[in-house]
């Protein structure tokens, strides 16, 4: 597998310059290592949730800004739609569903071919066919 998609977990660990996941992506060569919308749009969500103007929030803006130069942005596309709508049917005939940005963050990254990075393997461990590992 050549791309790995940080899930939102492995997204914010990089912008807390975490060590671990750090080393995998110096070991990862550029390209090799993509965000999904989904992710995206999470972090932004907790960065806009806190106050205006705080230092936490201009240091997490400027990370996700550092982030969104250096590692690119895979589309969501039609199959990425179809993938959504397997995982989640599935998953709820199984019955166990997980979020749904879980599932579209492993429906994006399905559709592209990619495995997952995540702290959470419990969750994406239920969804058939998507290879998640930890940092």
């Amino acid at each position: 597998m050549s791309v790995s998609v940080l899930d939102t977990s492995a997204c914010a660990a990089v912008m807390r310059h975490d060590s671990e996941i750090e080393a995998l992506l110096r070991s990862r060569s550029p390209g090799d290592v993509a965000l999904v919308p989904p992710v995206v749009a999470e972090i932004e969500y907790g960065i806009h949730r806190l106050p205006a103007s705080t230092r936490k929030r201009e240091l997490l803006e400027r990370e996700l800004s550092r982030l969104l130069q250096t590692i690119r942005v895979l589309e969501w596309t039609a199959t990425s739609s179809t993938e959504f709508g397997e995982i989640k049917s599935q998953l709820e005939r199984d019955g166990t569903p997980i979020d749904d940005m879980d599932v579209a963050i492993a429906a994006v990254a399905m559709s592209h071919g990619a495995e997952v990075v995540t702290a959470n393997l419990v969750h994406f461990a239920r969804i058939n066919g998507l290879t998640a590992r930890h940092w």
